[in-house]
């Protein structure tokens, strides 16, 4: 397996995971991961992997970075009566102060982690030890504490009165001796932990006292005063004694760490764990990762797969994905194409992330991933000549496909580049097929590449066999590295032989050569790439085109819903509005008869009625006038281009911008800048373009509508509500760039704002801000111009 490990570079991946790890424990365990056998053991350590990724990115970063290792202590420890420095006591209560931190972090989160749950939960509180090192060493400084023991206490009290004493007298003697000229320095100085007095050479008789030490130069000697001697000697001893007391405090504190050694140990080892699970965690978001689903069975089915290697050195945009499935319709897939096509690069894709998903580890493809458990892998790539073994290219090759003969199986992988190459071309398809075929009959999964056409066409003719290629552009004779299955590929080779600029005679022998049969199946592959990809444009010019009819259908509804809903609050309106006037008239007639009769229908009086009925009557007549419809129709259909008209289905405006065809349509141009064809008979004509007025909900001169738009502190689904709506006056407006602030944070809103973008039929294409317009907080959009 190491070789394997080896050959697919999933050395470099555990090397990626150490560089994330942050204590020793984890560093070595990245160091030594090798895939799983078992299916419960992938899965807990990808759920573990899964849990602490959503905790970084939507939660906050564990306390798991910068705890000591403590493993060498506690080796030490483990021996009773061993006495540890006041360095390391600290270490072992840092160590148990992170574990104390990590629990309580992950104890309030107990409901998002099931699974890593189990890992944390092992944690030992051992807060006692911790807080006996903290009362009895300052965890800062270092330094034991005053109040580590009551005799400790009194000694330090002792010194600090002996050493005041001791500075009075010197400081004392050091006046008189100033005014002598005999100080070389006016200071108390220390030697050998005691008082002295710095004195010039030529004065030295007049201090009476052991001379400690002399200057480099000679000119200085460190005295100490016969005046000061016994205080320096009760400091001394007194400085023995505190020596003694803290020796004593540190036995006292190694004994009790002695006493849960193993506890001690056990929280290590989780803690490597953990830490282990935390490089895996920030590995899986570098790389934009997603856990697998593991099968039981014999299958491979990766969906948008990166090679992990290339997309942590180019990034995720330059690394194109691949799609292969394996295990299911067929066994065995053979790679074919020209050289530098990318062949290689898809056979170390596949096993490299293999290899990771069994060792527990996210891959960099999309979730709905399968990978079945592969209890061997065999990979035979690249040259493997061995100067030692006295081995050729052809004969290495010849021992890695007989020991795959001899031991492939069921749930075995089989990867094998450029195979039966390295000898007659003939003989080495022959060894290839017969190989292939034996592989195929025992179940194991194989994937190889080659150049030889035969080979195409035994994938073609043999169930269980599938053939595969990387997109070609035959134009510019480059790969566009996309991988098909289904599909062979052609080596290119005379095209890239004319491209060289190689003498057309020369290619035309060559042809000759190769076989009107070799030919004629390179120039149908050729044929079919062209085909697929002339398909593949056509097929984007039809998605694009649905898009667009999908968009004016909503419009359209949209509008006639608007219609109807103004012709229903009409309607309303004048029932009210006739309600209203016809309770006016009744009040009216009523009290007109009330005063006729009052006043026995006098002249003034019945004048007076008669006018305010004739004034509910006019009122009426207004409104009979307000919802009329007895308008004459509209002339329809005598429209050309350069008209601006009205489309009566649905009450739009526009200008007609083409002459009407053959089932008498014209192009309409609508204000909201869509073109669409409209039948002749259903536009009226509202005069020439220039004199139509603007139903633009937004325009290039509304200073109101800003050019960006600020998503930060939004959900994902309350963001691209809002964005629609946005990108939607923006293309309405004309605008041909906006910007989107979404921050940087955990990159959720991003990541959830780009697939959106990516459907958006009016985005013609986005990237991330530069570093003057927001970096990586901001995307910036180009618009498709209507």
């Amino acid at each position: 397996m190491e070789s394997v490990v080896e050959t697919l570079e999933f050395d470099h991946i555990r090397r990626h995971l150490a560089e994330l790890a942050t204590m020793v424990q984890g560093r070595e365990k990245a160091e030594a991961l090798l895939p799983l056998k078992e299916k419960q053991c992938i899965d807990t350590a990808l759920d573990q992997t899964s849990e602490l990724c959503d905790i970084i990115k939507y939660d906050k970063e564990p306390p798991i970075e910068g705890i000591p290792d403590i493993s060498g202590i506690l080796k030490r420890a483990a021996v009773e009566g061993s006495l540890l420095k006041e360095e390391e006591c600290v270490k072992v209560a840092q160590c148990v102060l992170s574990s104390r931190k990590i629990t309580g972090f992950f104890k309030s989160r107990q409901e998002k982690i099931p699974t890593l749950g189990k890992v944390t939960n092992t944690l030992i509180d051992l807060s006692d030890v911790e807080r006996e090192i903290s009362r009895c060493i300052d965890l800062s400084t270092i330094a034991v504490r005053d109040n580590a023991s009551p005799e400790l206490s009194a000694i330090r009290h002792e010194i600090n009165r002996a050493r005041a004493s001791a500075r009075k007298k010197i400081e004392s003697m050091m006046s008189k001796l100033a005014q002598q000229g005999a100080l070389q320095e006016n200071v108390v100085a220390v030697r050998n932990g005691r008082h002295v007095l710095v004195i010039k050479e030529e004065y030295k008789r007049k201090v009476k006292g052991l001379i400690h030490d002399r200057s480099a130069s000679g000119s200085s000697l460190f005295i100490e005063p016969l005046g000061v001697l016994e205080d320096n000697n009760r400091i001394r001893d007194l400085e023995i004694r505190e020596k003694d007391e803290i020796e004593k405090i540190l036995y006292k504190l190694s004994y009790q760490i002695h006493a849960v050694h193993d506890e001690l140990g056990s929280n290590v080892e989780t803690l490597g764990i953990l830490d282990f699970i935390y490089a895996k965690a920030r590995l899986s978001i570098k790389m934009q990762a997603n856990p697998p689903e593991i099968s039981e069975n014999p299958v491979i089915h990766i969906a948008q797969g990166r090679h992990p290697l290339l997309l942590l050195r180019m990034g995720s945009k330059k690394v194109v994905p691949m799609d292969i499935n394996l295990g299911e319709q067929f066994n065995t897939v053979i790679i074919s194409g020209p050289n530098a096509g990318g062949k290689t690069v898809s056979l170390k894709t596949l096993g490299l992330l293999t290899i990771m998903a069994l060792s527990g580890l996210h891959i960099p493809a999309l979730p709905h991933s399968k990978i079945g458990i592969m209890t061997q892998i065999f990979a035979s790539i690249g040259d493997e000549q061995s100067l030692d073994q006295d081995l050729s290219t052809f004969s290495s090759h010849l021992t890695h496909l007989k020991n795959i003969a001899l031991h492939a199986d069921k749930q075995h992988l089989v990867l094998i580049d450029e195979i039966g190459s390295g000898t007659d071309p003939e003989e080495g398809t022959s060894l290839a097929i017969a190989l292939l075929e034996h592989l195929t009959q025992r179940g194991a999964l194989s994937v190889v590449t080659t150049h030889q056409s035969p080979l195409k066409a035994f994938a073609y003719q043999t169930e269980g066999v599938e053939n595969a290629s990387l997109e070609f552009d035959a134009q510019t004779l480059t790969s566009t590295f996309h991988f098909r299955m289904g599909i062979p590929g052609s080596s290119y080779a005379f095209e890239i032989a004319e491209r060289m600029h190689l003498p057309g005679s020369f290619i035309d022998r060559a042809r000759e050569l190769v076989g009107a049969t070799k030919d004629k199946l390179e120039g149908l592959i050729l044929d079919l790439e062209n085909t697929i990809q002339d398909y593949k444009k056509t097929t984007r010019e039809a998605e694009l085109r649905e898009k667009e009819y999908k968009e004016q259908l909503q419009l359209y509804k949209e509008r006639a819903e608007t219609l109807e809903s103004e012709k229903n609050r009409l309607k309303k309106q004048a029932a009210r509005e006739a309600e209203k006037i016809l309770e006016d008239s009744n009040s009216a007639i009523e009290q007109a008869i009330r005063e006729i009769r009052e006043t026995q229908a006098e002249r003034e009086a019945i004048r007076s009625a008669k006018q305010r009925i004739d004034q509910q009557k006019q009122k009426i007549a207004d409104l009979q006038e307000k919802v009329s419809t007895s308008e004459p129709p509209e002339q329809t259909g005598n429209v050309s281009p350069g008209d601006y008209a009205r489309w009566i289905k649905t009450g739009g405006f526009g200008t007609v911008v083409s002459e009407p065809d053959k089932k008498n349509q014209v192009m309409l141009q609508t204000d909201g800048g869509i073109k669409i064809h409209v039948p002749v008979n259903e536009l009226v004509r509202k005069g020439k373009s220039k004199q139509k007025k603007s139903r633009v909900r937004y325009n290039l001169q509304d200073t109101n509508f800003k050019h960006e738009l600020d998503l930060r502190g939004m959900r994902v689904e309350e963001a691209l509500d809002v964005l629609g709506k946005f990108l939607d006056e923006a293309v309405m407006s004309g605008l041909s760039q906006v910007s989107i602030i979404h921050g940087k944070g955990t990159g959720k809103l991003r990541e959830g704002i780009l697939p959106y973008l990516d459907e958006h039929p009016g985005v013609q294409s986005h990237r991330l801000g530069n570093w003057n317009e927001g970096d990586s907080g901001v995307t910036v959009i180009k618009l498709k111009k209507g």
